[in-house]
């Protein structure tokens, strides 16, 4: 419910139970109460290890932290991984919200269809590698006060079926 309706309710329902009544011509008109913006994907946001489900196969990186950006129907990632030691894993690609992008991942074409499913963004993906086929689906979702981002990812691939559910809090 948007913020405008709730006051507009609240003022409706104070004025009606303290016996104020609204005149044409005298009452005073509040002041218009601007929108709180809309949560956003976009911003940097880090992994909460603890609270993800990594799937069977994948052991859990030490951190992870992305880094989104909107531009239109584009989205932007800047995904760094901290493993063990001090190895890292650096991805930079990009989907669209409209239709199909393309990335490359260690040499191989990623095709991704992305569209808004409500609240959520949902990308589709598939690549093959040698003749292979992978499928990959993912949605993701804001907390309702947009300070958590969960990215739900479910991939089919010869290696079997795997369900992952990444738990994101947004920086400060």
């Amino acid at each position: 419910m948007s913020t405008r309706l709730v006051l507009a309710l609240l003022l409706m329902s104070l004025s009606a139970h303290s016996g104020m009544a609204a005149t044409s011509r005298t009452a005073a008109k509040p002041a218009p109460v601007a929108a709180a913006p809309a949560p956003t994907t976009a911003g940097r946001w880090n992994l909460i290890p603890a609270a993800s489900v990594f799937g069977g196969s994948r052991k859990p990186p030490r951190a992870r932290t992305d880094v989104i950006t909107l531009d239109g129907p584009w989205v932007t990632v800047h995904s760094v991984t901290w493993r063990d030691g001090a190895d890292s894993l650096v991805m930079d690609y990009r989907y669209r919200t409209d239709g199909e992008a393309v990335n490359k991942v260690m040499g191989q074409d990623i095709r991704t269809v992305g569209r808004r499913d409500g609240g959520a963004l949902v990308f589709d993906s598939q690549a093959r590698v040698l003749m292979l086929e992978v499928k990959v689906a993912e949605s993701w979702a804001l907390s309702a006060v947009g300070d958590s981002l969960i990215m739900r990812r479910d991939t089919d691939s010869p290696m079997g079926r795997e369900h992952q559910r990444l738990v994101f809090g947004r920086a400060r």
